[in-house]
């Protein structure tokens, strides 16, 4: 008999700007058929406000392992996923009933062969490696774009839920969960691209005088995609804020990764070595919080700055 979604009792770990959206979204599907989501965060102030949606919170994550027997985890980098992993793991280690992880992190692909090890060593788990990208206006929304690679029945059962949370599914149909991670970084890369391309133009364009909104209005009539005119619209309104983006550390992570990767495989991301030493420079001027379109911010500084 096939699992209802009764049966299937869900947890979620990591309640940041893209988690949260994402909980959000999934709990609301799981409520409209009569279940719900528990959740468990590190700063405990975060998960108010889907408690006041319904949700469930777990007082620890020991008790978030033994109520769920599937677990998303939503968390800010490589260090992080370790660190949850092998306590879940060590916890998961004494349940005999399946339990089904499901990364969603951008992390470096050979973490995530690390955390895949992990859980295999107890056949009866699966784990999914699951990246997403959009912004985290995107999760609220429920319009990312979900990646997929583990094991494929476990992938097809989860389906419904991974749609609760995204419009599109790549199913990279691989059980090596290296790959998703792998294909995030090289979506992630080109993202960071057009960032570095339309902040050289912006500042090209300050540079000989023609009008910001001017340059806006080509860029939302001639590339009408979603990350040109997002970050367009950012970079002509002069805004830093990481609210609804992602910050000149994250940044500095993700193209740090992809540029290992390459290097690791013989491949050359010059577009991405110049982005990361604008990331750098952010960062040594004290704007790691900032969004990373502030990238515009050193390429106003002129050819001289680029050499620093």
């Amino acid at each position: 008999m096939a699992q209802t979604t009764q049966d299937i009792r869900i947890g979620w770990i990591g309640l940041g700007e893209m988690g949260y959206g994402m909980a959000k979204n999934l709990h609301s599907y799981l409520a409209a058929h009569g279940s719900h989501l528990t959740v468990w965060n590190r700063s405990p102030g975060k998960t108010d406000a889907i408690k006041e949606q319904g949700a469930h919170v777990a007082t620890s994550i020991e008790n978030l392992a033994s109520t769920s027997n599937v677990i998303f985890t939503s968390l800010a980098n490589d260090a992080a996923v370790e660190n949850v992993y092998e306590q879940l793991v060590q916890l998961a280690s004494k349940v005999q009933e399946q339990i089904i992880f499901v990364d969603t992190s951008t992390i470096h692909p050979t973490t995530a062969t690390k955390v895949s090890q992990l859980v295999s060593a107890y056949p009866q788990h699966r784990y999914l490696q699951c990246p997403v990208f959009g912004r985290p206006d995107r999760a609220h929304a429920g319009q990312l774009i979900w990646v997929a690679s583990g094991d494929a029945a476990t992938i097809e059962k989860l389906q419904p839920y991974f749609g609760s949370m995204s419009k599109n599914t790549i199913d990279l149909k691989t059980t090596d969960v290296s790959k998703a991670s792998s294909f995030k970084l090289m979506g992630n890369f080109f993202v960071v691209g057009t960032i570095e391309l339309l902040s050289e133009g912006f500042a090209l364009a300050e540079k000989i005088d023609i009008d910001k909104s001017s340059v806006l209005q080509f860029v939302e009539t001639f590339f009408p995609a979603p990350s040109w005119i997002g970050y367009s619209q950012k970079i002509a309104s002069g805004s830093t804020d990481k609210a609804g983006g992602f910050t000149v550390d994250l940044g500095l992570k993700d193209v740090g990764h992809m540029r290992k990767l390459a290097a690791d495989h013989g491949a050359a991301l010059p577009t991405a070595d110049v982005a990361f030493r604008n990331l750098e420079r952010l960062k040594a001027q004290g704007k790691g919080d900032q969004d990373w379109s502030s990238i515009v911010e050193v390429l106003r500084e002129g050819p001289d700055a680029q050499r620093k």
